[in-house]
């Protein structure tokens, strides 16, 4: 059985940003995660997956505003998490997309 890290990776591979966040969301709000560094971080996913959601409707500012939830809880994730390689994994991913949608990050016009 697939674990909910490796189906949010794939949910991002293949664009599908709103799965991914309602993925997390659920798994957050359950509140089924080991500490509150874990918590956090899945509350980071969450946030970062809903930023490329908003862009995707052209909510730019909206979308500047989830991302720095992300930026803030980032730094969070460590090896010694559980599934860390599929966290690590979601990162790259995310950082690759936030490459992708550059215009809307480094713009001040979205405030």
């Amino acid at each position: 059985m697939e674990s909910t890290q490796s189906i949010f990776v794939k949910a991002l591979e293949n664009d599908k940003y709103t799965e991914a966040t309602q993925l997390y969301l659920a798994k957050w709000q359950k509140r089924n995660i080991a500490s509150d560094k874990e918590e956090n971080v899945y509350k980071g996913f969450v946030n970062a997956a809903a930023t490329f959601d908003l862009i995707m409707k052209g909510k730019y500012k909206a979308a500047k505003r989830v991302w720095r939830i992300y930026e803030k809880y980032r730094p969070l994730i460590n090896e010694d998490m559980e599934h860390y390689k599929y966290l690590q994994k979601a990162d790259k991913i995310l950082l690759r997309l936030k490459r992708k949608y550059k215009k809307v990050f480094d713009t001040d016009k979205y405030k």
